[in-house]
């Protein structure tokens, strides 16, 4: 399972960081923005995942426990910005300026961004209370069912298709990422679905990709 979570890992790096470099070099907005949103993605799990990488291939992550911590600190705070600039894209999209949305949408990421850097998430040592693990997830999450309705319901009154998709990919982040936050320290092997939740993202990043890819092809024709 170790080797498979390793070549996953590295497939994962590469197509993202990959797409991401592809996107940023458009001159529209909205592809860039999703180019950088790749590139956070990709560059800010390295610092998790490079330590697992390693571990897997030498002595086990025991030996990686300070760079795995400090990698998933990283990781929680990079994913505050990816999801900054997606909801930033939402509101340029629909051109939506609701001040509700901003104050849930902000105060949740605020909240979680400030949550990292508590003492009481161990990082270095890898220890931290289950409680405190729910109590740090719980603004993401509440940010994430908020942000997956309003972006589900703006998609289908005016029938955008790629927010369609873009909602259905972080619908099912959250939905494989939940069962792992609250249950996983007792049943480990739901450590597992963090695949699904990474293939989703990327299914998010590749969805922009293909339809920018189509629309360059209908200008050419």
């Amino acid at each position: 399972m170790k080797y498979l979570e390793v070549v996953f890992d590295v497939l994962y790096l590469v197509i993202v960081i990959y797409l991401g470099f592809k996107l940023i070099k458009t001159n529209n907005v909205q592809k860039r923005t999703f180019g950088i949103m790749a590139l956070i993605l990709g560059f800010g799990d390295m610092f998790h995942l490079i330590p697992r990488i390693i571990g897997h291939l030498t002595t086990g992550l025991d030996d990686y426990t300070l760079y795995l911590g400090l990698g998933s600190a990283i990781t929680s705070a990079t994913m505050t910005v990816f999801y900054f600039l997606l909801y930033r894209d939402f509101e340029r999209s629909f051109n939506r300026k609701n001040i509700v949305d901003r104050v849930v949408i902000y105060s949740m990421l605020i909240l979680k961004f400030a949550v990292t850097f508590f003492p009481q998430n161990n990082w270095f040592t890898g220890d931290a209370s289950y409680g405190f693990t729910v109590i740090r997830n719980a603004p993401f999450i509440i940010m994430g069912v908020y942000l997956v309705t309003i972006m589900l319901l703006s998609a289908y009154r005016e029938n955008n298709l790629l927010y369609k998709k873009i909602s259905y990919g972080v619908m099912l982040s959250f939905l494989f990422y939940m069962p792992v936050i609250f249950f996983v320290d007792f049943v480990p092997a739901l450590g597992a679905l963090m695949m699904p939740k990474t293939i989703a993202y990327v299914f998010v990043i590749y969805s922009v990709y293909r339809l920018n890819q189509k629309n360059m092809v209908d200008v050419a024709e």
